[in-house]
């Protein structure tokens, strides 16, 4: 029991070579420096824990959709539950073409039934005959026109967009511009690769304009004859005329 009397009487009595007061403000000193760190140790402890609650317990999510913090509960869950109107995007817009560009377009080849010509570069000629022939004789040719586009169209001949010749290098021997009467006009509706056919004559001698015949006689060699429509590729059949 002595000795805790002791001690007792030495904390309350501090014994040393500085005075009574000294040892009494370190004591203070080291009392407030220890409460302050006990403070600080539960605050941390008290922000731990409840940092890890809210991360524990987050908030649902509200999908995408905007609430505004003064909204009632029911408008929020109003707001949840209706999406949003998509916008159009850039390429579900078109402009509507007028009707009556659209009607001029379509007619404007056209003839008066609405059937639209066969274009030219479209249609394919083709020409057939004799290639040996006898001196001042008569012979007939095969021609057609083959409709190559991928359209109903109307094939057209005439004496304007059509000309028959032969000649004998540069000697021009006969022709349909001489004697136009000669062509007959072809007015025939045409579906994709179908064709028209028709027959031309010439008379064996040369031609002269207004239908006239020649009367210099043609000399055996080699002839060409060639059918030109329009601006179309022309088509030439060789032929040999004997003595």
């Amino acid at each position: 029991m002595l000795p805790r009397l002791g001690c007792m009487s030495g904390l309350l009595r501090p014994v040393g070579p500085e005075t009574a007061q000294t040892y009494w403000v370190r004591r203070a000193l080291i009392f407030g420096a220890t409460m302050v760190l006990a403070v600080a140790v539960a605050l941390i402890a008290n922000g731990t824990s409840s940092g890890s609650a809210v991360r524990a317990n987050p908030s649902p999510p509200t999908a995408g959709y905007p609430i505004p913090s003064s909204a009632s509960p029911s408008s929020m869950l109003t707001a949840m539950a209706t999406p949003a109107a998509a916008e159009p995007s850039a390429s579900a817009t078109s402009t509507p073409v007028p009707k009556a560009t659209t009607r001029k377009a379509s007619t404007k080849k056209a003839d008066r039934s609405g059937r639209v010509d066969c274009p030219v570069d479209e249609l394919r000629p083709t020409l057939t005959g004799k290639q040996r022939l006898a001196p001042k004789k008569p012979y007939t040719f095969q021609l057609s026109l083959i409709n190559g586009s991928d359209k109903t169209c109307m094939a057209r001949v005439t004496k304007k967009n059509f000309e028959f010749a032969i000649d004998s290098g540069s000697d021009r021997i006969w022709s349909t511009a001489d004697c136009p009467s000669t062509i007959k006009p072809i007015r025939r509706k045409l579906a994709s690769e179908h064709a028209v056919a028709w027959s031309l004559t010439w008379d064996g001698k040369r031609s002269k304009p207004d239908c006239k015949s020649g009367r210099k006689a043609l000399r055996p060699g080699t002839y060409v004859a060639t059918a030109q429509l329009a601006d179309a590729e022309p088509v030439q059949l060789r032929m040999i005329l004997g003595e």
